[in-house]
């Protein structure tokens, strides 16, 4: 089955994608078709009567995501209705289409999932990362990636937009080849991984030079050797890539039976017509079960998360300025059995160029929440940290992390963005994953964003409050490195060991200061009969730059939390200190106390 999220006359609708006629596919809505076969069948003379369908009747959930929440059984009722649909159009009555659905050209593509709570795409995971560079002695087998904002999704047809040129030098794309999660799951054996995708879709990974180019004096990609540490070269690389537009995705989520073995697909990359590149799907390194399986063994998989699993060809293939500011432009990636898909460049946000509406944003994610004029509801009392969809953190953000960790204080902050299910609120019971060993905790300042905000000049406008916040970070991913290791392989354990669930645990309610005097704060962490204190004039940025940072090319949404990161008030914990449970407690002066009580998982053999 081919399954598509589209709009029409502004509203977001979903549906099954069928081709009655060579080159006119129709997409369909599965409640609007069982309602009209129903109808079909009261008719005494349809012959149907004693043959009614029944397949999920008033219950067809209302978005993609939602649907395949159904999981099995949703997926089990949707096949037969599809198979149903497609004799009875074909045999009976053809008016099915018009009474279920629209021809596809007669809509506007989404993304198939237009808001991925996850949309987490590796790198380095093609033999073209190694093959040609001796000094890679051996490779570490884990995946290294990054998590993607919604607001870089974008569907077939709609322009990846490139701010504050963005594109210059050059900008890049590729081909990935991406699934789509249908069955939620936590510590999932390697066996059963399949089990728990949906289907595949196409991802087109675009990035941009904007956070090289913010470097004081910079120009291209290359970087001053301060701003040389693996945790910049991750921001200045993967902030680039989580700007609005530059993931797109689709043009459907194709079922696993229609594609067959994942590992056997050409893919291809184009522009404007012409092939750039050509790869295949079996160059993977590390394959869908294996990732799945990694992943799962501390953080949580929901329907409709999103992975996408690197170029397997070459890595960014550059598209020079001329061709991107041409308006006939079109970037152009295929997976054979999967899709094709294609979507124009457009140049904005400077001088002359065009502006980005937020009601007519690309990515609909962004769009509908400007359409809808969402804010974070209520006061600052009333957010919570199950409300937020981004969470954004600060590295080497402490005037200490020269000494400790060898991070030279920048003028342009480090930050990466990890998945909200790491959020939780004060007051949890924090499962520990088998998986984990020693853990650092943390007692960081947090600040959670009012509304959309895009290109903010002053963040204290759009922070609507502020929090403590204990940070956990599982150590086992440093200890997973094996030496020698590539940098990326080294520096990664320090974003991976906080993305477990619940691993960020922030104070509620908020607390709202007038006059954002944040800083200068006393902080103290308490762990038994351990404490240690510091203060948040240890910061070196504050919120209100990091907003106005990451909100150049990366739009921020209500609720989102934001962490100014680590300072030296920490405490590093064994796991035989906490195997049997354990109380952490953090406070900033005048922003109130948070804790949670840390509840390990049993280990098993095998894990």
């Amino acid at each position: 089955m081919r399954l598509a999220s589209y709009l029409f006359e502004g509203t977001e609708r979903w549906g099954f994608v069928i081709e009655p006629t060579p080159g006119t596919p129709w997409v369909l809505e599965p409640g609007r078709a069982e309602e009209f076969l129903t109808a079909y069948a009261s008719i005494p003379s349809s012959g149907l009567v004693a043959a009614r369908p029944r397949f999920l009747g008033d219950a067809w959930p209302g978005t993609l995501t939602g649907f395949l929440a159904l999981e099995e059984p949703g997926m089990a009722a949707l096949s037969r209705l599809v198979a149903y649909v497609e004799r009875f159009a074909a045999h009976t009555d053809a008016t099915v289409l018009p009474r279920s659905g629209y021809p596809v050209d007669e809509v506007e593509l989404l993304a198939p999932i237009p808001r991925p709570r996850l949309y987490w795409g590796l790198v380095t995971n093609s033999p073209s990362f190694i093959r040609n560079k001796p000094g890679i002695r051996h490779l570490n087998l884990f995946p290294l990636g990054h998590q993607r904002p919604q607001g870089a999704a974008i569907g077939p047809g709609s322009p990846v937009t490139m701010k504050h040129d963005h594109h210059l030098p050059h900008m890049a794309y590729n081909v990935e080849l991406a699934i789509v999660i249908g069955k939620a799951g936590r510590y999932i054996p390697l066996d059963r991984a399949m089990d728990h995708v949906a289907g595949y879709t196409v991802v087109n990974d675009v990035s941009g030079s904007y956070y090289y180019r913010a470097v004081p004096g910079n120009d291209g990609y290359g970087l001053p050797d301060r701003y040389n540490d693996w945790l910049y070269q991750a921001t200045a690389s993967w902030a680039g890539k989580k700007a609005d537009t530059l993931c797109p995705m689709g043009p459907y989520l194709v079922t696993k039976d229609e594609v067959g073995d994942p590992y056997n697909l050409l893919m291809y990359t184009r522009q404007s017509g012409r092939t750039r590149d050509r790869a295949h799907s079996a160059a993977s390194l590390m394959g869908i079960e294996r990732v799945i399986h990694w992943y799962s063994s501390f953080a949580s998989l929901y329907p409709g998360d999103v992975i996408h699993f690197g170029t397997m060809g070459v890595d960014g293939l550059p598209v020079l300025p001329d061709d991107a500011e041409d308006p006939d432009t079109r970037l152009e990636v295929e997976i054979e059995n999967v899709g094709t898909l294609v979507n124009p460049i457009r140049i904005a946000g400077a001088g002359e160029r065009p502006r980005v509406p937020m009601e007519s944003h690309p990515a609909y994610a962004i769009r509908e929440v400007a359409v809808s004029g969402t804010r974070v509801p209520g006061s600052p009392g009333e957010w919570t940290a199950g409300g937020a969809r981004h969470f954004y953190t600060s590295f080497g953000n402490a005037r200490s992390a020269e000494a400790q960790d060898g991070l030279a204080q920048l003028e342009v902050p480090r930050f990466l963005n990890g998945p909200a299910s790491s959020l939780t609120g004060g007051g949890s019971v924090v499962e520990v994953p088998p998986r984990a060993g020693d853990i650092v905790v943390g007692i960081e300042l947090a600040a959670v964003v009012s509304e959309l905000s895009a290109d903010v000049q002053d963040g204290r406008s759009v922070i609507l409050g502020y929090a403590p916040l204990l940070s956990l970070c599982d150590l086992s991913f440093a200890d997973a490195v094996v030496e020698p290791a590539r940098l990326g392989e080294r520096g990664i354990p320090a974003v991976y060991g906080r993305w477990a669930d619940g691993f960020n645990i922030v104070g509620e309610p908020l607390v709202p200061l007038p006059e954002h005097d944040w800083s200068g704060r006393a902080m103290s962490l308490e762990i038994g009969d351990q404490v240690v204190h510091g203060n948040t004039s240890q910061y070196i940025a504050g919120p209100d730059e990091l907003i106005t940072t990451i909100s150049r090319v990366i739009t921020m949404f209500p609720g989102d939390v934001i962490t100014l990161g680590r300072t030296a008030a920490y405490l590093r914990i064994s796991r035989e200190a906490y195997e049997s449970g354990l109380a952490i407690r953090g406070e900033i002066e005048g922003l109130g106390t948070v804790g949670a009580e840390l509840a390990p998982k049993e280990r098993h053999a095998g894990q």
